[in-house]
């Protein structure tokens, strides 16, 4: 068991251990030139972390909640695992993913993707059209991950209240009204009525 805001992994250090989230919350970020903070991804239960470049951690991992971690031990030897493969295919395509993300979608599309994802990730109601899951992430944290500033993402997240798509009390308990029209805001309806247009054979 680990506690809330602590740092597992340090970006450039080194390692030789794979690790699981069996409970939690974790993050992966990087450090731009100027001293910001970039999160490249938000892990939940199943997720591994703790890969390396020549044995050096290619980002920092830290709790955002109380989270239980298991170590796989030596990364070497899991290699050729099955598991860790489809683990780095999924980290890929989140990384390409988030990269559309950045650097093609609005702020407004951005914060809605992120409120989809996070719903899909911790969802305690299990009921797809009444979900609830608590919010990890703090406002200056959504903003390090989008690349927005915390006040626009403060203001999308009132306007999507305002709407109807969401609610919340409190600022780490969301609650998505309606999923649809979520999806819309942040673009996926877009999306995969392009991939229907253009089914890959």
């Amino acid at each position: 068991m680990v506690g809330e805001n602590f740092t597992l992994l340090f970006e450039g250090g080194r390692n030789r251990s794979l690790f699981r989230v069996l409970d939690g919350c974790i993050v992966l970020s990087q450090l731009l030139d100027d001293g910001r903070r970039q999160i490249t991804d938000v892990l939940g239960p199943g997720r591994l972390f703790g890969f390396t470049i020549d044995g050096r951690n290619i980002a920092t991992a830290e709790t955002l909640s109380i989270a239980r971690i298991e170590s796989l031990g030596d990364a070497e030897l899991h290699a050729t695992n099955p598991a860790v493969a489809s683990e780095l295919k999924t980290t890929l395509h989140r990384l390409q993913t988030h990269a559309t993300l950045l650097g093609r979608k609005t702020a407004s599309e951005k914060v809605a993707s992120a409120l989809v994802e996070l719903s899909r990730l911790f969802n305690r109601s299990g009921v797809p059209a009444r979900l609830s899951f608590h919010l990890h992430l703090t406002r200056a944290d959504l903003a390090d991950w989008l690349g927005l500033t915390v006040e626009t993402v403060s203001r999308c997240l009132n306007r999507f209240k305002r709407e109807g798509l969401i609610d919340f009390n409190h600022p780490k308990t969301m609650r998505v009204l309606d999923p649809e029209r979520l999806e819309a805001a942040a673009g996926l309806t877009r999306q995969r009525a392009a991939r229907s247009a253009h089914p890959q054979n």
